[in-house]
């Protein structure tokens, strides 16, 4: 297992190295007392994970640089939709939607992007913007990736040719259209003064174990040309291991963590050759 904050302090001198690491610490005990005090994740505590096939179209406007975003191909992923802060229903709350592309680098090998509801303008993109349905409005990176020497952002855009069902609350419409069999999201890159771009196609399938909601993302599950850079993105390597470890302290939450992680394994076998 990589030490913590080691992507984080790549490439920096000491003296930017000694303050990453207290801003990181600093951020990741934040998160921990979150954490611990909810005994579950920090932000996003309550989700539901689907399974998906991410189809990528190997668009020009694909970073060339990113194996999984430039190349043609299909690959096995799932998806946690989510509410961050849990304000009462019907007000808006922030939405999240996290995707992991399950063996995107070969076995066990996974690349991870976690988005918020946002808005589809050059810069404005990278707000986090409140929303009450899971397929009414755009989700963002919000912090950047790399792949050579272009920065963009990575999203997902609601397709119009997807169904929208009425329902209770945003999880039912989810799993009404869910249920259909035609629930697309489009993924998309932008530049960061840029709009989306689409450069692939997400299905949405079935919705698969409860368990699988304390599956644990990680921005730095990423690789193939592609990594998420900038300052904010180097804090997120302290903030995620330090709060998901309180978690696991409080409540079960190890054994929880480590359920999800064998219930991928079973649903999901790691691939035998890289995709």
């Amino acid at each position: 297992m990589p030490r913590l904050g080691a992507s984080a302090r790549q490439g920096l001198r000491r003296p930017a190295r000694l303050a990453v690491d207290a801003a990181g610490y600093g951020l990741g005990a934040l998160l921990g007392g979150v954490a611990g005090g909810r005994g579950g994740k920090a932000v996003h505590p309550i989700g539901v994970v689907y399974g998906a096939r991410l189809v990528v179209d190997g668009s020009p406007d694909a970073p060339q640089r990113s194996t999984l975003l430039s190349r043609p191909g299909e690959h096995r992923a799932l998806v946690r939709f989510s509410r961050s802060i849990g304000v009462p229903r019907p007000v808006p709350d922030l939405l999240g939607f996290s995707l992991r592309v399950i063996d995107a680098y070969g076995p066990a090998r996974h690349q991870d992007v976690m988005m918020v509801t946002s808005v589809d303008l050059p810069v404005l993109h990278r707000l986090f913007v409140p929303a009450t349905d899971v397929q009414q409005r755009v989700y963002s990176s919000s912090l950047p990736f790399r792949a050579g020497e272009g920065k963009f952002l990575i999203g997902v855009v609601p397709d119009a040719t997807s169904p929208r069902p009425s329902g209770g609350d945003e999880f039912d419409r989810l799993a009404r259209a869910a249920a259909t069999g035609r629930l697309v999201f489009g993924l998309a890159v932008a530049p960061l003064g840029g709009r989306f771009r689409r450069v692939g196609r997400l299905h949405i399938g079935e919705r698969l174990p409860q368990s699988l909601d304390a599956l644990r993302f990680n921005p730095f599950n990423s690789a193939g040309g592609l990594e998420p850079v900038g300052l904010l993105n180097r804090l997120r390597d302290y903030a995620y291991p330090l709060s998901q470890a309180a978690w696991g302290r409080r409540g079960g939450g190890d054994v929880a963590q480590l359920d999800a992680d064998e219930e991928l394994r079973r649903i999901a076998p790691p691939a035998t050759d890289p995709a």
